[in-house]
């Protein structure tokens, strides 16, 4: 890491962390369990869909949906707080580690170059493939 890049991050993760960790660890619970809700909407839509007409036929449906509920949005908001929780302690740990060694929080956020930016275009377009593909296949097979 050059000092360009030292400077970048001191000043990114400087502003970053000023929540607290606690409010970082809610804001990934709470993410997970939007994830949950995704993934149980997800599960539910593939199951057989109850045969017969009213509320005899819809109350296994309503039944096996909340019991999904029940089981993953809870785990996925588990998931995503220990995932914020481990973030937020490396990295916390490697800004309060360049602090130590002298390094200072600049004032101003560093002017970002061309070499700066290639990490998250890089990000960016892996993910746009793999949304791709995603919704390609809900299209297919939908």
């Amino acid at each position: 890491m050059n000092e360009r890049q030292r400077d970048l991050f001191l000043w990114v993760w400087s502003e970053r962390r000023k929540p607290g960790q606690a409010a970082i660890a809610l804001r990934g619970a709470i993410i997970g369990a939007l994830g949950g809700v995704a993934f149980a909407l997800i599960l539910q839509s593939t199951m057989d869909a109850p045969v017969g007409g009213g509320i005899a036929a819809i109350l296994p449906l309503l039944s096996r949906a909340g019991m999904l509920l029940g089981l993953s949005v809870p785990a996925f908001a588990f998931i995503g707080y220990v995932g914020a929780n481990r973030v937020w302690a490396a990295q916390e740990m490697m800004y309060q580690s360049m602090l130590a060694a002298g390094a200072r929080v600049p004032d101003k956020k560093p002017v970002m170059q061309a070499a700066d930016r290639w990490p998250a275009i890089a990000v960016g377009v892996a993910v746009a493939l793999i949304a791709g593909c995603i919704i390609a296949l809900f299209i297919a097979f939908w």
